[in-house]
């Protein structure tokens, strides 16, 4: 056999098995964002760092237990994160997560009651023949009792 021949062999050798170890070393992990809860799924990664900078100037850790599966609650915005285990961390990846404005009146017989339904603070103006009368701010999942005359408008504060 040539003897370029078998340099060559020993290189591609070299190459598959360092591809084949960093294959199984590097930290495998997915996302999910279902509304504000972001949930991690890994195979070997035991970290997952989190930003809301590109370069990570104020990252965030969240240990991965044994199950290898992690959840946290997010505010809404964008972000950057990445897996790492012991020896090697992952890409930076990015998710976002979306702003939802909504409120929702609940009518009982005497009393009526407006609801954040949204996953942001809204800023509500009660309104009653073109004039603004009144005003509400409302973090999610908060209520408060109103009248059930006039208008009522949200906007995210």
């Amino acid at each position: 056999m040539n003897k370029h021949i078998k340099i060559i062999m020993i290189q591609v050798i070299f190459l598959v098995l360092v591809f084949s170890i960093l294959y199984f070393l590097y930290p495998r992990t997915n996302v999910e964002v279902e509304g504000n809860l972001v949930n991690f799924r890994s195979v070997n990664a035991n970290v997952i760092i989190i930003s809301e900078s590109p370069d990570f100037s104020n990252p965030r850790y969240l240990d991965l237990a044994e199950g290898k599966n992690a959840s946290i609650n997010l505010k809404p915005g964008a972000y950057y994160w990445k897996a790492g285990n012991n020896l090697i961390q992952g890409w930076r990846r990015a998710f976002k997560i979306d702003s939802e404005v909504g409120m929702e009146i609940k009518k009982e017989e005497n009393e009526s009651e407006l609801v954040n339904i949204g996953n942001v603070k809204i800023n509500v103006t009660k309104s009653k023949e073109g004039t603004m009368i009144g005003y509400i701010i409302l973090e999610p999942n908060q209520s408060e009792e109103i009248e059930d005359s006039g208008k009522y408008t949200g906007r995210q504060e």
